[in-house]
């Protein structure tokens, strides 16, 4: 089995979290490449059995809280045909509905999306296994 890995950071906290992911899949006799999405290419959506893809949130609790970036990145990535994807943030606060905006962003790409976590970014690993195995359980992935 292998995972593709990718994330968006700021201040490491995103990139923490991907490690974290990578890790627990490589707990799971499979294995995890880890990159930014600016770096995805084609190829490495179609190598993998599952993807997982994420960023931090930004934006004020009282007026929205959005998913950084997406906007730029998730229209750059390859097609995601049918791909299952695991979706996750980091964030301070509260992501609030971010990563349920980031999930749509990416099934309109043509991704299956099969578990969201939300990382805080004080424990960015904390809930990687639990995750992983979830989203991969959910679409079927051999481990």
């Amino acid at each position: 089995m292998k995972a593709m890995i990718a994330y968006e950071s700021l201040t490491g906290h995103t990139r923490q979290a991907a490690e974290a992911i990578a890790s627990a899949v490589r707990e799971l006799g499979g294995e995890a490449v880890v990159k930014p999405v600016a770096e995805i290419r084609d190829s490495d959506i179609q190598e993998a059995d599952a993807l997982f893809l994420g960023t931090w949130v930004h934006g004020l609790i009282f007026f929205g809280v959005r998913p950084a970036g997406a906007m730029t990145w998730v229209p750059a990535l390859p097609p995601l045909a049918g791909k299952p994807v695991g979706v996750y943030c980091t964030y301070a606060f509260n992501p609030r509905g971010a990563l349920r905006a980031l999930s749509a962003m990416l099934e309109a790409r043509g991704a299956v999306v099969k578990g969201e976590h939300a990382f805080h970014r004080a424990r960015p690993g904390e809930g990687a296994a639990l995750f992983v195995g979830s989203v991969l359980e959910a679409a079927g992935v051999p481990v």
